[in-house]
């Protein structure tokens, strides 16, 4: 079999990155390498230029020269030629991987007689640098060392000629190798063989045999690489990936839940592990907790508390979390029908109230009602066989009496008197507004005495001060021509007079009688004044006789009825209010109380605009802001608080409330004692529109301020230096009496 004498090795030889490699020795001189054209098989895998390039640097190979191997000498290379195979060092190049590879020739050297020409210099070839390159680029077809050797002897031994079984032997130095390989190498030989147009398909077909791996029998996506074994292969799986060809999916999370904290997703060659809601993946196999509350957003408004697996958003109490909006929303805890009677939600919270105009307070639950309870017992005994003169606010008269007589009677009339009341009607007498009367009063703390007799008119007032509250006997007489007045049957005032009181007619002498008004309106009266009077009579007598009728409607009427024992002040039962318009035109209000209760809840004053309350000032027993139970004081705007004070006053004992306000500051004294004042300013624009009320509150909401009861107890009240006197009201409720208080049962 013929040898091709120009085999090539490519050895793998160095790795090297920093420096160059060394270049080659020159060869020794002597012997010339064979030119190309003594090979035709291989003319032109000679080279003429190998480069190795490293910045600027080319490296230019060397035609070899060495002595032949003493086993080599004799073999031919070509007609009448003596060779030897040698392999020499021809140039050094690298890969576009950084690799350096070293090129050797096996070259065929021939000996030249003297005086015979050299052909290698006629015959040489040369090689461009893009055929030397192209050359130097081909790729390993294995791992091993020696493949690209193994493929030249190949291509040498079963390509350029048929080769035996045998042949094929030395060619793979191993049986099953070359078992594997022969029979297919027929098949290629067979199909390929016979032409000269489809040698090159020969030489891929036979370089393809011998590799069990091209193509590779493996599982592409879960092999690592495929190794031939000789007639065999053996295919190297990525993890994974499992199976002769890698063809198998390795289900990780059936062994130990593949490390995974928490849950194990099997994927094809591989696995996943995933974390619970609320958890993160750290590294591959561990589930921490998410903070979610690192995000500033994440609760929007409310408060952002973390927990294991989850968070949650937190408001404060009365406040319920919002997804949607991220934002706590106040809560109406009102529609829960939380308070027994009226509930005012407010945020965050909510209010309850109770009616204290029906006599109700708010129970310390702060959500029932219970009873207002007295904390003093006024003395409220009353005498039957007495009158109080001031039962009717409207002014009209308490008592109407008619007498008739037949035979013509002087007018007479005594009684017992007592009073605190600076004014007022205590009894008219006579025929009717256009006729002749009279009209004994108060007037400015003194009797008055007003006649009208035809056309005359005339008024007189006389005698000591009589509104000390002391009971005084008074009397009236006609004598002759004359009208005597007597305080305690002394007479005080003399007063002529022409005309007679009593009227005729049909044959009968008539006078009308009224106690505590006069028949007419007031306007009618020569002096004008209020006719409204606060007094008691007892003991009385008209006309030297004693009406019993009086006395049985009297005897059944507590109202009619005075009181036993009295001191001088407004009484408030705990029922009603009075009214006044007052025109309040400057910012600065001042307001002073003189107050005996008996009773630690109740309005004292209040301003009222519609169903508002923009100033209040009332005594309670429960502080909302600062949630306190004792007795206080509170100043307030709506259900405001802007003064307060703890203030003990259900003693017994008289005390003093001064309520100064201009602009934003209140100033609370009490019995000369401070109390906390709030920046709070007070809608001074709604004052000059509000009515002024004492002792309690019309029918408004009553969760417009904080107390509605009414008050009981004793009280003077004077506004901007100016007393408020009842009997000046617009409205006063009956029962309240305006210059009268009944004494303690204390201080009896």
């Amino acid at each position: 079999m013929k040898r091709c004498p120009h085999q090539y090795k490519l050895l793998d030889a160095l790795l090297l990155r920093a420096t160059p490699p060394p270049e080659p020795a020159a060869a020794e001189t002597g012997v010339q390498v064979a030119s190309p054209a003594d090979c035709p098989v291989h003319r032109g895998l000679h080279t003429s230029q190998i480069k190795y390039t490293d910045t600027q640097r080319e490296i230019q190979p060397q035609w070899g020269r060495a002595e032949p191997a003493a086993a080599e000498r004799g073999r031919c290379c070509g007609r009448n030629k003596r060779r030897f195979e040698l392999p020499t060092l021809r140039g050094v190049t690298s890969t576009s991987n950084g690799r350096w590879f070293l090129v050797y020739l096996n070259t065929c050297s021939v000996s030249h007689q003297p005086g015979e020409r050299r052909r290698d210099e006629r015959d040489r070839v040369s090689l461009s640098p893009e055929e030397a390159n192209q050359f130097l680029s081909r790729h390993r077809r294995a791992n091993q060392v020696f493949e690209e050797t193994k493929q030249g002897h190949l291509e040498r031994e079963c390509v350029e000629e048929r080769c035996t079984k045998e042949e094929a032997r030395e060619v793979f130095e191993n049986d099953p190798e070359t078992d594997y390989f022969y029979p297919k190498y027929l098949a290629c030989v067979e199909s390929f063989g016979d032409s000269e147009k489809k040698k090159q398909d020969l030489v891929t077909c036979v370089h393809n045999i011998p590799d069990q791996c091209s193509p590779s029998p493996c599982n592409a996506r879960g092999t690592v690489r495929c190794e031939d074994k000789k007639g065999d292969f053996l295919c190297h799986c990525f993890t994974g990936w499992t199976g002769a060809r890698c063809e198998k999916d390795v289900d990780e999370c059936s062994k130990r839940n593949g490390g995974c904290d928490h849950e194990c997703n099997n994927t094809m060659g591989s696995y996943r592990c995933s974390c619970h809601q609320g958890y993160m993946l750290v590294g591959r196999h561990m589930c921490n907790d998410v903070d979610e509350c690192e995000d500033p957003g994440v609760c929007g408004t409310a408060r952002c508390e973390n927990k294991e697996a989850s968070y949650d958003c937190l408001c404060d109490v009365g406040y319920v979390y919002d997804n949607e909006t991220k934002s706590c929303v106040d809560v109406d805890e009102c529609e829960a029908g939380v308070c027994a009677e009226e509930c005012l939600n407010t945020p965050g919270s909510f209010r309850c109230f109770c009616d204290g105009r029906q006599g109700m307070k708010l129970g310390q639950d702060l959500r029932s009602c219970k009873p207002i309870t007295p904390c003093m017992s006024p003395s409220l005994k009353r005498n039957s066989r007495s009158l109080y003169l001031g039962r009717m606010f409207s002014g009209v008269p308490v008592v109407r009496l008619r007498f008739r007589r037949k035979i013509h009677t002087g007018f007479s009339a005594e009684f017992d008197f007592r009073t605190y009341d600076r004014e007022g009607v205590i009894f008219f007498a006579g025929g009717h507004l256009n006729s002749s009367w009279i009209v004994l009063a108060m007037h400015h703390g003194k009797l008055e005495l007003q006649l009208k007799y035809g056309a005359v008119s005339r008024v007189t007032s006389s005698g000591p001060i009589v509104n000390d509250g002391q009971w005084r006997k008074i009397s009236v007489e006609e004598q002759g021509r004359s009208l005597v007045i007597k305080i305690d049957r002394e007479a005080v005032m003399k007063i002529a007079v022409n005309g007679d009181l009593f009227t005729l007619k049909k044959g009968m002498h008539e006078l009308n009688l009224t106690v505590g008004g006069v028949p007419f309106r007031e306007d009618g009266l020569v002096n004008q004044m209020n006719p409204r009077l606060d007094g008691c009579m007892k003991e009385w007598r008209w006309l030297t006789g004693e009406d019993t009728s009086i006395q049985e409607t009297i005897r059944s009427n507590d109202n009619m009825q005075c009181f036993s024992t009295e001191d001088p002040g407004a009484y408030y039962p705990g029922t009603g209010f009075a009214l006044f318009n007052i025109s309040y035109e400057t910012q600065n209000l001042s307001i002073q109380l003189t107050l005996r209760p008996t009773s630690a809840i109740g309005v004292l004053f209040a301003l009222v605009h519609q169903d508002r309350v923009p100033l209040s000032i009332a005594l309670a027993d429960y502080h909302p802001t600062t949630d306190e139970w004792r007795d206080f004081v509170l100043v307030s705007v709506g259900d405001v608080i802007i003064a307060s004070s703890p203030a003990p006053l259900c003693d017994g004992e008289s005390h003093e409330i001064q309520v100064t306000i201009s602009g934003n500051q209140t100033l609370l004294l009490i019995d000369g004692q401070a109390g906390r004042s709030e920046e709070a300013e007070v809608p001074t624009d709604l004052l000059s529109q509000s009515s002024t009320f004492l002792g309690g509150l019309p029918d408004v909401s009553l969760v417009s301020t904080l107390v509605s009861a009414s008050y009981s107890g004793c009280m003077e009240v004077s506004v901007n230096g100016r007393p408020l006197d009842l009997d000046q009201a617009i409205h006063k409720h009956n029962d309240i009496r305006s210059h009268s208080c009944p004494l303690l049962d204390s201080h009896q």
